[in-house]
């Protein structure tokens, strides 16, 4: 359109993300103007808090803040959200059976969206595409090991967990002794029980028995009253590059990656986030390169500058967790710090 930028939102053929409960930063509603309604139209549960527990009945820590600390929420119901903005800002949408980049040179893409055919000057990409497109537009063939996290989930009746873990989230620093992270998230009358690991563990402990493991630990702190050998056969995974933005550089041939695409996922699973800054950042990136001579060079401070901003919100409390626990579990301050480092991003050691 004249005066405008055109947009068109293309599907990638076969991709499906799983609806699960996810964990959502309070401050994502002030990202955008286009964003803050939502905070009416999505069926949130407000998290006013978040405990800490370990092995044995005895070892806890929690921290409830006057607030609400972050919020428990639908990633289905989130998605359908921001696709709706999305139809009433004007962008077009697309669902192609196939997807196929043809060429890129100094004018832009040619991209083949089934039938039609489109010539972009600059791509924007969410998802993971085939490996041949993945090389023609110079994208790394697959993340590190060390950064891939395997995360595995299972819902249960909300009935299942007691009361007073329904306003907070419940939380495991070091799961069957190896420092594995895992969540016990509310929502909507369910409950998901949550783990994460790295992928190159999966030879020595499966998800269904880390899940396990995590629910006997809830069931000896009282907050479990039921047994989740039955519901496994339920169990979802995904593999996710937990603050892989840090790792890859965010840019290709005249594409800039956002979402999981970009790796924005935060140290504690947190996606939505950092994945419509990221999304945000993109667009005011290329408000400003469209034009330019060289527009590859131009799109560069679309990496800069949420290097510089988003970087210790994706990168989490990286000190030696295993050293600090001990002042965790009965010093309110660092109980307090962990939680800020987690939902917000902030340093422990102050």
């Amino acid at each position: 359109r004249k005066g405008r930028l055109r947009v068109l939102h293309g599907s990638i053929p076969g991709e499906q993300m799983a609806d699960r409960a996810v964990l959502l930063n309070p401050a994502f509603f002030k990202l955008d103007r286009l964003l803050s309604p939502l905070s009416r139209k999505l069926k949130l549960l407000p998290l006013r808090g978040v405990q800490f527990l370990g092995a044995d009945a005895d070892t806890l820590a929690q921290h409830v803040g006057k607030s609400s600390l972050a919020y428990s929420a639908s990633f289905k119901q989130i998605q359908d959200c921001l696709g709706q903005i999305a139809k009433k800002a004007g962008v077009e949408f697309a669902s192609p059976r196939s997807l196929e980049i043809g060429r890129i040179d100094e004018t832009g893409l040619e991209i083949a969206l089934g039938k039609t055919t489109i010539h972009p000057r600059v791509l924007v990409l969410a998802g993971k595409l085939p490996e041949p497109q993945q090389r023609l537009l110079g994208l790394p063939e697959s993340w590190g090991p060390d950064i891939v996290q395997r995360y595995s989930f299972v819902k249960i009746p909300g009935d299942k967990v007691s009361a007073a873990a329904k306003t907070v989230l419940t939380m495991s620093l070091d799961l069957a002794g190896r420092l594995f992270w895992a969540w016990l998230l509310p929502l909507d009358g369910q409950a998901q029980l949550a783990v994460t690991q790295p992928i190159e563990s999966l030879g020595n402990i499966s998800p269904k028995e880390l899940l396990c493991e995590w629910a006997g630990t809830l069931r000896k702190h009282q907050i479990l009253n039921c047994d989740i050998a039955d519901m496994l056969d339920h169990v979802q995974s995904a593999d996710l590059p937990m603050a892989g933005a840090l790792a890859h550089e965010g840019l290709a041939n005249r594409t800039l990656l956002v979402g999981p695409a970009g790796g924005f996922y935060s140290a504690s699973g947190e996606d939505i986030y950092p994945n419509c800054w990221s999304a945000l950042f993109a667009a005011e990136a290329i408000g400003k390169a469209i034009n330019e001579r060289f527009v590859q060079d131009a799109l560069h401070p679309y990496r800069q500058r949420w290097r510089t901003t988003l970087g210790d919100y994706l990168r989490g409390p990286h000190q030696n967790l295993r050293f600090l626990l001990p002042l965790i579990y009965r010093n309110q301050v660092m109980t307090q710090r962990l939680v800020e480092a987690i939902l917000q991003g902030k340093g422990i050691v102050r």
